[in-house]
């Protein structure tokens, strides 16, 4: 029973490796809204996490309510955002700029456009898989 239960452990880890894909080949362009960078996408079996940046005027100030991600047709709403939260004012340091994540529901592999709800309106993110 110990040996199935292993076996069963370490088949699972596997086929989880085998869905998870980080793509790092991107590139991001911004309005003058809000900038944010691309670094890495990591699309897993459960989600699809965004590492970037968040790009501004150091010593100043935003807030973002909620990220959709339009892709294929689809608007997927972000479920989670770590490096600042929802409906909540950050201030960028000396540097201007705050690493986050974004988590959103499974997406495929391909460009995809960022929505960004702020007081200051709606900031979009046009994101493309650059070509090799």
């Amino acid at each position: 029973m110990k040996r199935f239960l292993l076996a069963t452990i370490i088949s699972g880890l596997a086929m989880i490796s085998v869905n998870a894909k980080t793509v790092r080949n991107f590139n991001s362009q911004s309005d003058n809204k809000l900038t944010f960078k691309v670094d890495s996408v990591d699309y897993r079996s459960d989600l699809t996490r965004i590492y970037g940046k968040l790009i501004g005027r150091p010593h100043t100030s935003n807030r973002i309510d909620g990220v959709t991600a339009l892709t294929s047709g689809s608007a997927l709403t972000s479920t989670d955002i770590d490096g600042v939260d929802f409906h909540r004012y950050f201030q960028w340091e000396d540097d201007g700029i705050i690493p986050i994540e974004l988590d959103f529901p499974i997406m495929g592999i391909e460009g995809f456009q960022l929505l960004f709800d702020t007081p200051l309106g709606q900031s979009q993110t046009m994101v493309k898989v650059r070509q090799k």
